[in-house]
């Protein structure tokens, strides 16, 4: 019997839930509360899973800073699973996935007292604890803190790419201008937005093609990259090439500087009055933030847009069942590779997804935009785990007003 064992910064509340109830774990966790569940998920700093054919047989949780204390909050091995190392492995990844150079605390099970002298853990006599606080801002605070973090990691990360951004992305995902092109193909072709909104518009890939389309109209292009702020910014200056109409400054017709804001800005922290957008855009961005965040700037565009606005963007989506992830996974890296990708290049964004994207199911966006208030939210693209989203606010409607 094989165990595969992973980073797995995306891993569902449902299986950690059954993980925790097969191990009887589940006596001293909320599993009663999924979204309290969801919210230990995203905010950990470190989740390794140990999987049997694809099944979840054992799971690690851990806090840490990286250099000083790693906090093993939650270890759990099926029953059946138990008495063949997996546990003792799980501890040892998360310690060195964590960091290598701090301490590995934990707080042990009763029934479980015995094992970790054996594995050579060592009982400390002075640990003291404080009950939850309760209400909401606390744990709040602390989970802010942990994405923090994570969002700095992705700005390091794409300031370090911008670059090479454009090439490696068409390595990555082949069919990338095709995902780009039909983020705008549903939209009326009447439509004539006076103010867009980019949310994340990188070195300006969509950016270019959605000034072509919309010559007249002003930008808010946001990311929380300087470097790749900086990158758009330089492409939306080019001068005009009068003998090339394919250019891109060829593209902006008659876009001037007045027409253009570019915001360095985190997308938790952008706000905008009601009513104030007509069209609010993304590519591949929205994957960065947690399942609650998404929901909750799902909510802030809808108050944003005008009655009978549109929000559209383009983003990785998890499989709705871990079978049809994993084979996505698997035929997205032959794509890339027969694009010309290596598998140096694969590790790297490879890693940078366990370590900051956040896949939700293509169901659970419908649902959000539904629960917020947008109408004939659907999917109009997909391939893979990328998939583009149209939504629009009802013409009627008041909200915000």
């Amino acid at each position: 019997m094989t165990i595969e064992y992973a980073v797995e910064p995306n891993l569902t509340a449902v299986e950690f839930i059954e993980v925790l109830q097969s191990s009887a774990l589940a006596q001293r966790r909320p599993v009663e509360d999924v979204e309290r569940i969801e919210r230990m998920l995203r905010g950990a700093d470190c989740i390794v899973t140990a999987r049997s054919s694809g099944r979840l047989v054992g799971v690690a949780r851990a806090i840490s800073d990286g250099a000083y204390c790693t906090y093993l909050s939650d270890l759990a091995v099926s029953p059946e699973f138990q008495g063949q190392g997996i546990g003792r492995e799980l501890i040892a990844q998360t310690h060195r996935r964590a960091g290598p150079q701090s301490t590995l605390i934990l707080l042990s099970a009763p029934k479980a007292r015995t094992y970790y002298p054996h594995i050579g853990m060592q009982q400390h006599d002075a640990c003291w604890i404080q009950p939850p606080i309760e209400g909401p801002s606390q744990n709040t605070a602390v989970l802010q803190g942990s994405q923090r973090t994570s969002q700095e990691g992705v700005t390091s990360f794409f300031d370090q790419l911008v670059g090479e951004y454009d090439a490696a992305i068409r390595r990555c995902f082949p069919r990338y201008d095709e995902m780009l092109r039909t983020l705008l193909s549903y939209l009326p072709k009447n439509f004539e937005p006076q103010r867009i909104v980019e949310l994340g518009c990188g070195t300006g890939n969509l950016s270019m093609l959605v000034a072509q389309r919309f010559a007249n109209s002003k930008f808010c292009l946001i990311d929380i990259s300087a470097d790749s702020l900086a990158a758009c910014r330089q492409r939306f200056s080019r001068p005009l090439q009068d003998s090339d109409a394919n250019s891109e400054r060829g593209m902006l017709g008659t876009q001037k500087p007045d027409d253009q804001e570019f915001l360095l800005k985190d997308l938790r922290e952008v706000e905008f009055d009601h009513n104030s957008c007509d069209l609010v855009i993304s590519s591949i961005t929205l994957h960065h933030l947690t399942s609650a965040e998404k929901k909750d700037l799902f909510e802030r565009v809808h108050k944003w847009l005008v009655p009978g606005g549109f929000f559209i963007f383009a983003d990785q989506m998890r499989g709705e069942t871990e079978e049809l992830y994993s084979r996505h996974m698997e035929y997205w890296k032959k794509q890339s590779m027969a694009a010309g990708s290596n598998e140096e290049e694969w590790s790297m964004w490879m890693e940078h997804q366990r370590t900051h994207d956040h896949h939700d199911s293509l169901n659970c966006h419908l649902n959000w935009l539904a629960e917020v208030g947008f109408k004939d939210a659907d999917c109009v693209w997909r391939y893979l785990l990328w998939s583009v989203v149209h939504a629009q606010k009802e013409a009627s409607s008041l909200v915000g007003k």
